[in-house]
C-alpha cells in the first residue's frame, strides 16, 4: 500500500470552492463517464491518509478499477485543468490568446489573428510578461509575410526586432538579480544570525556587485522589486534595522504603484507585507507592524497552502510585537490557536514553523510553564524531519536541557535566586528575540 500519492495530495490541497468548481468542470467535460471520476475524487477526498487497497475494494465492481492507475492519471490531469480554468490570470490569458492566434493563422484568418495579437501584446506589456513579447513579435512578422504585406513588414520589422532584443536584455537582467538573490539567500540559510565582525564581513561581496550600484541598473519593474528586496535582505542580515526598514518601505510603495506585476501570485504581496511588518517591530514601530499584518490578512488566498502561509506569518509577527510591547497575556492567548493550526497542517513552511515552535517554547518557559514548554520542544523535534538552520537547532538543544533542569528544580523545591535571575530577564528573552 502506498503511503503517499500525488493525486491524494492535490485533492487535499483544494479549497471548498475549488472542489465545487471541479465537480462542475468534470460533469461538463466528461459527460459519459462523469460519475466515475467524481466517484474516485470523492472517495479520495474522504480519506485522511491515502489507502489504495480500500479504494480498490470500494470500486471492486466498477469497470474502471481494472485500469485504476490510468483513471487516476486522467483524474489528476483533469483536476489541474479545472484549477487552471478556475485561477485564470494574465499569464494563462496570454497563453490562451496565443493558442487561439495559432488556430486562426492555421485557418488563414490573419486579420482576426492580428487583432488578438495586439491584445496579447498589450497584456504582456502591462503585466510585464517579458518572455511572451518575442513570441508575439515573431508571430506578427510571420503573419505579415503570409499576407504579403511587404510595406507593413518593411516599416515595422526593425521596431519588432528591437523589441525582441530589449525584452531579451530585460530577461537577462532579471535573471542576474535572481542569481544574486539566490546567493544571498543560501548564505543566510547556511550561516544563520551573524555573531561577530568576521561573519559580518562575509557579506561585503554584495555591495561590490554592479547590479546594486543604483536603481537604474534594474531594467524592469520586476528587477526594481528585486533591487529593493535585495537591499532590504542585506541590511536585515547585517542587523541594520533602520536601513532595512527604509528599503522595505520603498519596496512596498513600488508594488502599490504596480500591483498588476505581482497579481498572479498572492505569495508575493504576502511575503513583502510580512517582511515589512518585521522591520516595523525591529525599529519599534509596533502599531505600524500590526497594520501591515492586518493588510496581509485581508489578502485572498487561492489555496489552503497560501491560507496557512498567511496565518503562520501573522502569528509569528503578533507574537513578536506583543512580546516586545510587554503583553505576555496576549501572547499566551494565541498559543491554543497556533497549536491547533500546526497540528492540523504538517506540510507548512518548515523554517517559519520551526521558529514559531521556539517562540512558543520560550514564552512558556518565561511564564514558568516548564512541562508545557517541554511538550512543545518534543512536538518541534517530531515535526521537523531536518533542521534548516543550525543556529536554531543549537537553541533547541540548549532550551531542552534548561527546561528539563528547571522541571527537576521545581519538583525538588530547590529553585535558587541565581537560577531565577538567569532564567527570566536574560536567557529566554534573548532566545525569543533571536528567533
Amino acid at each position: 500500500m502506498k503511503t503517499t500519492d500525488h493525486l491524494f495530495k492535490l485533492i487535499k490541497s483544494l479549497s471548498k470552492s475549488e472542489k465545487g468548481y471541479f465537480k462542475k468542470f468534470a460533469n461538463f467535460h466528461v459527460r459519459n463517464e462523469q460519475n466515475n471520476y467524481t466517484k474516485i475524487f470523492d472517495a479520495i477526498d474522504l480519506q485522511d491518509d491515502y489507502n489504495e487497497k480500500k479504494l480498490l475494494h470500494k470500486f471492486r465492481n466498477e469497470k474502471f478499477v481494472r485500469q485504476f492507475a490510468v483513471a487516476k492519471n486522467y483524474l489528476y490531469d483533469m483536476v489541474l485543468e479545472s484549477l487552471e480554468a478556475y485561477h485564470k490570470n494574465s499569464t494563462t490569458e496570454i497563453r490562451s490568446l496565443l493558442n487561439r492566434i495559432e488556430i486562426l493563422v492555421d485557418k488563414g484568418l490573419h486579420t482576426q489573428a492580428k487583432k488578438l495579437l495586439r491584445k496579447a501584446k498589450d497584456m504582456a506589456i502591462e503585466y510585464e510578461k517579458l518572455t511572451y513579447i518575442p513570441e508575439i513579435n515573431l508571430m506578427e512578422q510571420s503573419i505579415y509575410r503570409m499576407q504579403y504585406s511587404v510595406g507593413i513588414l518593411k516599416d515595422n520589422s526593425d521596431a519588432l526586432i528591437e523589441e525582441i532584443e530589449q525584452s531579451a536584455m530585460k530577461i537577462k537582467n532579471l535573471a542576474e538579480y535572481e542569481s544574486l538573490k539566490n546567493r544571498l539567500y543560501v548564505q543566510r540559510i547556511e550561516m544563520g544570525v551573524l555573531r561577530n565582525e568576521k561573519e559580518f564581513k562575509t557579506y561585503e561581496w554584495f555591495l561590490k556587485s554592479s547590479l546594486v550600484k543604483n536603481e537604474k541598473q534594474a531594467l524592469s519593474i520586476n528587477a526594481k522589486i528585486l533591487f529593493y528586496e535585495l537591499y532590504a535582505s542585506y541590511y536585515n542580515y547585517i542587523d541594520d534595522s533602520e536601513k532595512c526598514y527604509e528599503f522595505s518601505l520603498k519596496l512596498i510603495k513600488l508594488i502599490e504603484v504596480y500591483p498588476q506585476v505581482i497579481e498572479t501570485n498572492v505569495n508575493f504581496p504576502t511575503q513583502f507585507l510580512y517582511r515589512h511588518s518585521i522591520q516595523c517591530y525591529n525599529t519599534g514601530r509596533y502599531h505600524e507592524s500590526l497594520e501591515y499584518i492586518s493588510r496581509m490578512e485581508l489578502l485572498k488566498p487561492k489555496s489552503e497552502s497560501q491560507k496557512l502561509n498567511i496565518f503562520l506569518k501573522a502569528y509569528n509577527t503578533k507574537l513578536n510585537v506583543y512580546f516586545r510591547m510587554g503583553n505576555l497575556k496576549k501572547c499566551i492567548q494565541l498559543i491554543p490557536e497556533i497549536e491547533k493550526l500546526l497540528d492540523k497542517h504538517t506540510d507548512s513552511d518548515k523554517l517559519l514553523t520551526e521558529i514559531i515552535y521556539w517562540q512558543v517554547t520560550s514564552l512558556l518557559m518565561i511564564t514558568e510553564e516548564y512541562k508545557q514548554a517541554l511538550k512543545w520542544l518534543v512536538k518541534a523535534n517530531i515535526a521537523q524531519d531536518s533542521n534548516i538552520r543550525q543556529d536554531l537547532e543549537c537553541i533547541g538543544r540548549i532550551m531542552e536541557i534548561v527546561c528539563i533542569e528547571m522541571i527537576n528544580l521545581v519538583m525538588f523545591r530547590i529553585k535558587s535566586k541565581l537560577v531565577y535571575d538567569f532564567e527570566r530577564p536574560f536567557f529566554f528573552n534573548f532566545i525569543f528575540s533571536y528567533t
